[in-house]
């Protein structure tokens, strides 16, 4: 009897020993600690991001459809938008809305100029249907009435601005230029100092009126402006030149048709577009503007 009393005190002897142990070695239960996780977590997070991230920009990439033929497309020359009273240079803003719809209706991407001067370059294009929307001179009415279609139907379009109109009421000022620049869907770009025929100028005249109309949206917009478009698509072989020499990257002119890289990126073609057209009207003159 008192050898089985015995056995029992150091069986219970061994069994606190052993919880002491596991307690003194494990107090928490735990075989890691909690501050580790929350850096696991994040860790793999972070890890989580950055692949996904990396994969919409290949995605984003891989949208682009390149081409085994030369890519062409239309370039759209506005004005004036206003009631056309005869001016085959004035598209009232309502005809200017349904033809930015029957464009957006129809399946059409806006470029903005970075992503014709891509296309013209790398033969690859962001849309299978797309095409440049340009107002020229910069007339108030392209901030009054042009902005808000632009702003309401989420499109691109650029302006071709003539620099020494700053202070001229019946064209936006630096304000409203600034306003439409920083949104997201408006691009300003330069359509010289004076407006003067390119062609019959001196050299030096042409320099000046080329880069300091380049230089005044550079440091009025913190841009690096690129496209030129010659006042009344007046140009020669000297004026693509010093337009090179002066920074531009391509110049769009009056001359009708579909732009092309073949064309020469100084003397991309537009199609004009005159007052009169419904929306379904401008879709067939569009469409057949490449024949």
């Amino acid at each position: 009897m008192k050898k089985k009393w015995i056995w029992v005190l150091f069986s219970l002897l061994l069994i606190e020993v052993a919880l002491a142990a596991f307690i003194f070695i494990n107090p928490f239960g735990q075989t890691k600690s909690k501050k580790d996780e929350p850096k696991q977590t994040q860790e793999i997070s972070s890890t989580v991001v950055e692949k996904t991230s990396t994969s919409t920009s290949e995605e984003k990439e891989n949208e682009w459809i390149k081409s085994d033929t030369e890519i062409s497309f239309p370039i759209l020359m506005y004005h004036s938008l206003a009631e056309s009273e005869g001016n085959s240079l004035k598209v009232p803003p309502t005809e200017f809305k349904e033809h930015l719809k029957w464009l957006k209706e129809n399946d059409y991407y806006t470029l903005t100029p970075e992503e014709a001067y891509t296309v013209l370059t790398e033969n690859k294009k962001p849309a299978e249907k797309i095409v440049w929307i340009t107002l020229d001179d910069g007339y108030l009415n392209n901030y009054t009435d042009g902005f808000p279609i632009f702003k309401e139907l989420k499109m691109n379009g650029t302006i071709n601005y003539i620099t020494s109109k700053i202070e001229n009421s019946s064209y936006f000022n630096l304000n409203q230029m600034k306003e439409m620049s920083q949104n997201e869907f408006i691009s300003i770009e330069s359509h010289t100092v004076s407006h003067l025929d390119l062609n019959t100028l001196e050299d030096d005249h042409i320099r000046s009126e080329l880069k300091d109309s380049k230089e005044w949206l550079d440091n009025n917009l913190k841009q690096n402006t690129s496209l030129l478009c010659y006042p009344a698509g007046r140009y020669d072989e000297r004026v693509k030149q010093i337009a090179e020499e002066t920074g531009y990257k391509m110049a769009v002119t009056t001359e009708p048709g579909y732009a092309k890289k073949s064309d020469g990126l100084f003397a991309l073609k537009r199609v004009r577009v005159s007052p009169g057209y419904s929306g379904e009207a401008f879709g067939q003159y569009l469409t057949s503007s490449n024949q």
